[in-house]
């Protein structure tokens, strides 16, 4: 049987008149005739056509609509195309290859972001890169990325899934499809295939780089997961959780953002110094939750009853305890998972303030569709009801019951088998040898740790501790917060697969510009950094401990 990869027999189709002329980056000629330069090379693809038998998933074949050699981040040739679906009523999927000169034969897929949308060029610096550092396709990566395969200008714009191959690609196979699409062309341009291949995604692409090494384990050599959105249904029941807790019952229990700043400044005020100094981040969440009784109780208002900004309402916090808690499903999702874990308020996630846009909204009344005045969380939960599940424009979200969505349980179950990453059985990417950090914030109003204990019930601690290395950063909100992280995850992955040497305890800096270049160690989970004198704004003054 013929294992060889897809990308193989086009790469042979491309060379059987003659792929004797060695390139930049791809060896040297043993022709007499001169090797053709990098602008012939780039222009040559302009025009191409790979067929629909060369893509690992169905589609209807891709076509290069230009090929630009580009000198913005060194020289490189700038690939633009579009995969054409099987549905003709389906959208394509755009995407961007960059071909540098200059190859340090390896290649890098960039993941997306929210309900995506929007292409991703790959010549971007990548999520929490250190400032003043070269992106990857100045470091000579190839690298790569896609819209997910649909094109909107929000990326809180759900209508796409009204479509099932939409959906479908949004889902995953537009990672696949993109993927197959861009070592076609690299070989083309170098006439080799890369030695290693990386993915590094955020939110939606970190869980896009979970669904690479659950579904595609042999395409990538190492993956980068930051925030993922992994349990995508589950976030999304979240969502309506937390919008009809804010507006049911007339709007009792929703807080404006000068109540959610309140309720922050309590938590903070009574678990900044846990950690064992009063700086602005909460690094002992542990012990942090057990004084959510505490917190809620100081900002109580009298008899419970809201008397204005300065206490929350018993409503109003029993919206908050309804936010904190793990949301439990009756029914399972894909791989069988039955719970959400819940927001992390009560601990020093980010809801409102300076450090994000994504409050909860400025009214008790929200608009149907949901809009920009309207919770942030509420938006998406909202698009999610309305496209992915009933798929009726018009519907009400706020009828829809999480805990028991009647006659559509079995949709969101089929949606949850498209769109979920939570499968644990990561077995052909160990065999392969693959490599994965994760990191998570915990000021994010998503953090979960189940994924990776999900990992060590599986496999084991020494296992995992073969492939996978998982951080969580205190002060860190979703791509926001008190901290603002600098990480290159990017060197320490691609060391770790090369050479063997695991990440340990790595170093964060701060990007924010009030506490610009304060650093912190990066601590393995479930590890977190405790202050032990000297500078407040140094790493070395903190140990990582795990009680």
């Amino acid at each position: 049987m013929n294992n060889r990869p897809l990308w193989w027999a086009l790469a042979l189709s491309f060379c059987i008149s003659g792929c004797g002329g060695n390139t930049s980056g791809g060896g040297s000629s043993t022709s007499s005739t001169p090797a053709p330069t990098a602008a012939t090379q780039c222009a040559s693809l302009n025009g191409l056509s790979i067929p629909a038998s060369s893509i690992g998933a169905p589609t209807s074949g891709a076509t290069i609509t230009s090929a630009t050699l580009t000198e913005t981040s060194g020289e490189y040739c700038k690939v633009n195309g579009a995969i054409a679906p099987v549905d003709p009523a389906a959208p394509s999927i755009n995407f961007q290859v960059n071909l540098p000169t200059n190859w340090n034969r390896k290649a890098l897929h960039y993941g997306g972001g929210g309900f995506d949308g929007t292409l991703i060029t790959g010549v971007e610096p990548l999520d929490m890169a250190p400032a003043g550092s070269a992106t990857p396709l100045a470091n000579g990566y190839a690298t790569f990325g896609d819209d997910s395969g649909h094109q909107s200008s929000s990326i809180t714009d759900g209508k796409f899934a009204a479509n099932d191959e939409a959906l479908a690609n949004y889902g995953g196979l537009s990672l696949k499809k993109t993927h197959d699409v861009a070592m076609a062309l690299i070989r083309k341009r170098y006439s080799s295939a890369p030695d290693k291949v990386y993915f590094f995604g955020s939110s939606t692409g970190g869980r896009d780089g979970l669904s690479e090494a659950q579904r595609w384990p042999s395409d990538y050599d190492g993956i980068v997961v930051n925030r993922p959105a992994l349990n995508y249904t589950g976030l999304r029941l979240s969502n309506v959780v937390l919008g009809r807790a804010l507006y049911l019952n007339n709007g009792a229990g929703w807080l404006d953002v000068a109540k959610t700043v309140l309720l922050q400044n309590a938590v903070m005020s009574t678990c900044d110094a846990l950690d064992g100094v009063a700086d602005g981040i909460i690094s002992n969440v542990a012990a942090c939750k057990a004084q959510s009784a505490t917190v809620l109780g100081s900002v109580r208002c009298a008899n419970g009853v809201d008397t204005g900004d300065t206490c929350l309402s018993d409503a109003q916090i029993a919206t908050v305890q309804t936010i904190a808690a793990p949301l439990q499903l009756p029914y399972p999702l894909a791989n069988g998972v039955t719970r959400y874990a819940g927001y992390n308020i009560l601990a020093g996630s980010v809801f409102a303030g300076p450090y994000t846009t994504r409050d909860l909204g400025e009214s008790k009344v929200p608009a149907n569709p949901a809009g920009k005045k309207d919770a942030n969380q509420w938006v998406t939960g909202d698009q999610w009801v309305k496209y992915f599940v009933t798929r009726v424009p018009t519907f009400n979200s706020l009828t829809f019951d999480p805990l028991n969505p009647a006659a559509y349980e079995s949709r969101v179950q089929a949606v949850s088998a498209l769109t979920d990453a939570t499968s644990t059985d990561l077995s052909a990417y160990v065999a392969k040898g693959g490599k994965l950090i994760m990191t998570h914030g915990l000021a994010d109003e998503i953090v979960s740790t189940d994924y990776y204990n999900g990992l060590v019930q599986r496999f084991g601690q020494n296992t995992v501790d073969g492939f996978v290395r998982f951080y969580l950063m205190p002060g860190v909100g979703h791509g926001t917060g008190p901290f603002h992280p600098a990480i290159d995850s990017l060197s320490a992955l691609d060391q770790w697969v090369q050479s063997g040497k695991a990440p340990e305890t790595l170093t964060m800096s701060d990007l924010n510009a009030a506490t610009l270049g304060r650093t912190r160690p990066l601590c393995r989970y479930p590890s977190w950094p405790k202050y032990v004198g000297r500078d407040v704004n140094a790493a070395a003054s903190y140990q990582c401990v795990s009680q």
